[in-house]
């Protein structure tokens, strides 16, 4: 086998700051939910947010999705789909409950 066809490894700078940036987006997730004063249906939102963030970071940078970009583009499509509609169920809950 040759070394052209092995998978680039990334490099320890790009794996650290890879887990800076989760600790960072992980930090921020602590401080909407105990540190905001928000309403609910904005905090759920800013949490899916930060969730798809995340996944997205891992999905590319440490799962290697760049090498496979179809898959990869598929994956985050199916995965802001579910989070949308997931997002816009509980807006649409929130709006019935203040109107009743």
């Amino acid at each position: 086998m040759s070394d052209a066809a092995a998978p680039a490894r990334p490099s320890g700078l790009a794996l650290g700051v890879t887990f800076a940036a989760l600790v960072a987006l992980t930090s921020l997730e602590l401080i909407v939910v105990a540190g905001m004063d928000m309403e609910r249906a904005a905090r759920i939102t800013t949490l899916a947010g930060l969730l798809m963030a995340k996944v997205g970071l891992v999905l590319f940078f440490l799962m290697r999705a760049r090498e496979n970009w179809w898959s990869a583009r598929l994956t985050m499509a199916a995965i802001a789909l579910g989070a949308g509609a997931a997002v816009v169920l509980m807006l649409e809950t929130v709006y019935r409950v203040s109107v009743t």
